[in-house]
């Protein structure tokens, strides 16, 4: 199945997963940065490592946003 993996700030790609595939898994796979400094949505949503990805789901890499006072 297809998903859509976007990492904000760089690129998005377009992967080829098999089923069950977790979040955690689909970062690794697209060769973006399993980085704890980004935040995972999926079609919108907040998402953890370990959730599943369904057929067209769009994962987002948002990276968060530190500083002020």
């Amino acid at each position: 199945m297809k998903v859509k993996v976007l990492c904000l700030g760089r690129a998005a790609k377009e992967i080829e997963v098999s089923d069950g595939t977790t979040v955690e898994a689909a970062i690794m796979q697209s060769g973006f940065p399993k980085d704890s400094s980004y935040t995972r949505h999926v079609n919108g949503s907040p998402a953890f490592d370990t959730d599943i990805l369904q057929e067209g789901s769009v994962l987002t890499l948002v990276p968060q946003v530190k500083g002020g006072a």
